[in-house]
């Protein structure tokens, strides 16, 4: 027990000097000249070293660091500066206490590296410990929204375009197959994923279901993603690819609907249609069962599970974890090849010691799971501890009369947001989007929603620039 609060409050105070750095570097680009370019490199590369745990070293090894100097750190800037930056006061206000308190933290934080390169002498250089307070990696939370999620190609191409490549996504729902898409190559064009997107039918993806339910939840239609099967796939004999064959990390949110609230719950708030309701128009039947989702957002009946986290679960059929994110419960069902012998294996482990009756569409537990990706860079899923993380949200409340049916719905997700929304520095929320419902738009709708997606992260291009901007190490007065 005392361990456990022990990490809960390292990840507090961990997350209190990120969301510090965050106003620090906001203010500063709102009111640029208040604060000496000395004393901003000061106050952001002791704000990097207080946040230090572990320096990675030789890909996935870590060097566990010694505590006390960057407690004592640590403790200093959040007692001193911590209120100040975080306020509600003006940015000219947070920019003057910064100014009067960069030559003391910029002195500490010297004083904290010399005791740190004293303690490990021999396990790493002043180079590599600078390093890797000086330069943050690009983290992208891709949350869910059905039809909505197109947007985020825009985005992707926006940052590509802008010569930003993420080094870790984590995504849920369409986000979790707009950022398998993206993190299949490290360097990819829009315009391959564009005329691939363009070109799907509605039979492309899903089929009315007629599978037996052994890993999902049973559906009206079978969400099958074959023409992404085709795609992600190599070799001769067109083997699927891994999650631990992508060149950007990738880990997709997944929802574990648990035993015993499902085999309670599901019957008699699902139930079964009747025989007049098959035989109604699909959206209309669809509609119903969207209406009825809110009975799934809930703690005692949901479990967030982070496909990609473990080496284990690393080692599944890329696709099929997407398609589990995606499957929205009652709706789209979604089951891996009976081929799939390993992949299969690891879902049936993954439901056995959780205790699970289905996996469905991780939107249900996380919609923007922010958290999730700042713990798996804590758990060196980026192999740098210093990230920045951009989130997508496009799933948003809007007062549209076609879809009012969705409003309970976005309601409930957004209350998630309230979790999530800390561990983000940037948030982007599309306004502009397709409906959720539209899964296959098309080319003029896709290049439409491709070109909101740009126009939007556009605006935040700027904060996402200052934000990965380095350390300067020369202004922080640090010297090898």
């Amino acid at each position: 027990m005392s361990a456990r609060l022990s990490d809960e409050a390292e990840e507090r105070g961990r997350l209190a000097l990120q969301r510090m750095e965050r106003s620090l570097v906001r203010a500063h680009r709102a009111r640029p000249g208040k604060l000496s370019t000395t004393g901003y490199a000061g106050l952001r590369y002791a704000l990097g070293l207080a946040r230090l745990h572990v320096l990675p070293r030789d890909g996935h090894e870590t060097i566990e660091l010694s505590r006390a100097p960057i407690r004592s750190l640590r403790d200093w800037l959040l007692n001193h500066l911590h209120d100040a930056l975080r306020s509600p006061a003006t940015d000219d206000e947070k920019l003057a206490y910064a100014s009067d308190a960069a030559g003391q933290a910029t002195a500490r934080a010297r004083e904290a590296r010399a005791a740190l390169l004293a303690a490990h002498t021999d396990q790493f250089s002043s180079a590599m410990l600078d390093h890797e307070i000086a330069h943050r990696a690009l983290v992208i939370v891709a949350g869910g929204g059905g039809g909505a999620g197109y947007v985020y190609a825009g985005a992707f191409a926006c940052l590509d375009d802008a010569g930003l490549v993420p080094d870790y996504i984590v995504g849920n729902s369409m986000g979790a197959i707009l950022g398998l898409m993206r993190a299949e190559k490290r360097h990819a064009g829009l315009n391959d994923h564009v005329t691939f997107a363009a070109k799907l039918r509605n039979r492309d993806l899903f089929s009315v279901a007629r599978r037996r339910a052994e890993f999902g939840m049973p559906g009206l239609l079978h969400l099958h993603l074959s023409a992404l099967h085709q795609r992600l796939s190599v070799g001769e004999f067109k083997r699927p690819l891994r999650l631990d064959e992508m060149e950007i990390p990738l880990d997709l949110v997944v929802a574990g609907l648990k035993q015993e609230p499902y085999e309670r719950l599901v019957p008699t708030t699902m139930g079964h249609e009747g025989t007049a309701a098959r035989f109604l128009p699909l959206p209309v039947r669809v509609a119903a069962r969207l209406s009825r989702l809110t009975t799934f957002f809930r703690s005692d009946m949901v479990e967030p599970i982070v496909l990609g986290r473990s080496a284990r679960t690393r080692a599944v059929h890329a696709v099929d974890a997407a398609g589990f994110s995606a499957a929205v419960p009652s709706i789209l069902q979604y089951e891996p090849s009976p081929r799939a012998g390993v992949t299969r294996e690891i879902f049936a482990e993954l439901m056995h010691d959780h205790r699970l009756a289905a996996l469905v569409d991780g939107g249900i537990a996380d919609n923007v799971p922010a958290r999730a990706a700042w713990r798996g860079v804590a758990a060196g899923r980026a192999i740098t501890r210093n990230a920045y993380y951009l989130a997508f949200d496009c799933f948003l409340p809007h007062l549209d009369p076609k879809n009012a049916w969705l409003w309970p719905i976005t309601q409930l997700v957004q209350g998630q947001m309230r979790t999530n929304r800390v561990y983000a520095d940037t948030m982007v929320r599309f306004n502009r989007a397709l409906s959720p419902v539209n899964l296959v738009p098309g080319v003029d709708g896709l290049r439409l929603a491709v070109e909101w997606g740009y126009q939007t992260m556009q605006d935040h291009l700027a904060e996402v620039s200052a934000m990965l901007e380095p350390v300067d190490l020369e202004a922080a007065g640090v010297t090898p």
